[in-house]
């Protein structure tokens, strides 16, 4: 995907120009930070990923310039160093421009090659953290993502590497800890290995699961299930939104609460019946 040249977007050439990573947050624009929001309505043109969320980009001035940057899984998207080399023209010529970035920019935001694009330009900016996928999911499900006992540790991996299969760095011995708490972003084209491998490594089949679609937003799904149903359950589930797991404990705590009746607390959220 081809973007457009700085020079093409109607601004004129200014001084003190600078750069800020921001994180738009899971969805929910009233989770965006006071800090992120006011980058916003400070910002003459914001770079966005795909995944920023409608009302997210409204908070910013209707006079910003709005250019989508996002990436798509196996489907056309904005080379990454083609967004470096926007990002990096726009701060040197002067503007003041924020890299949107779903969730928090420092969890699998491709953050350290942004940086260093800036830092090797000598652009200054800042980096403006926000509310992460996992942490709104586990905030709307009322589920801890750590707990005293039975939840001592809570890690957070990505479902895919750059060839599209499972990393093969994984430590295996960590992720199939019974008492951890793992998130797994961009989970659904390597689900089924990743909780096969799970249960061969020890995991338990009937181990909890939760996978959320479109956390904190109106739109906002859960599925309930087991490490070995989990991959059904997916692959039943026919929408591209964005999707995170939790693998653990606390996520069978949360299943307890939802089929208890208490599901009035998730207003707005349809429901997927567990197993």
């Amino acid at each position: 995907m081809k973007l457009p040249p700085e020079t093409s977007l109607g601004l004129r050439r200014r001084k003190g120009g600078a750069a800020a990573l921001v994180g738009a947050g899971p969805g929910d624009p009233e989770l965006l930070t006071l800090k992120a929001l006011k980058a916003l309505q400070a910002a003459d043109v914001i770079l966005y990923d795909n995944l920023v969320s409608a009302e997210v980009l409204a908070l910013a001035p209707v006079e910003t310039k709005r250019i989508r940057v996002g990436k798509s899984g196996y489907a056309p998207s904005c080379r990454q160093e083609d967004i470096n080399q926007l990002m990096v023209a726009l701060a040197a010529s002067g503007w003041q421009v924020v890299r949107l970035k779903s969730g928090d920019p420092l969890i699998f935001g491709r953050a350290e090659e942004e940086i260093a694009a800036l830092e090797t330009a000598g652009i200054a900016y800042e980096v403006i953290p926000g509310i992460s996928a996992a942490q709104g999911a586990a905030a709307r499900l009322k589920v801890p993502l750590t707990r005293r006992r039975g939840a001592r540790r809570f890690q957070v991996i990505t479902g895919h590497a750059a060839n599209g299969a499972l990393p093969d760095d994984f430590d295996w011995a960590g992720l199939a800890d019974a008492n951890a708490m793992t998130a797994v972003y961009m989970p659904k084209g390597t689900i089924r290995a990743l909780c096969c491998e799970l249960i061969a490594r020890g995991l338990a089949p009937g181990h909890p699961t939760i996978a959320v679609f479109d956390a904190t937003r109106a739109s906002e799904i859960v599925v309930t299930a087991t490490l070995a149903t989990l991959p059904e359950r997916l692959a039943d589930e026919p929408r591209s939104a964005p999707c995170i797991v939790l693998i653990g404990a606390a996520a069978g705590a949360a299943r307890s609460v939802l089929r208890s009746g208490c599901t009035d607390a998730l207003s707005g959220i349809a429901f997927a019946a567990g197993i």
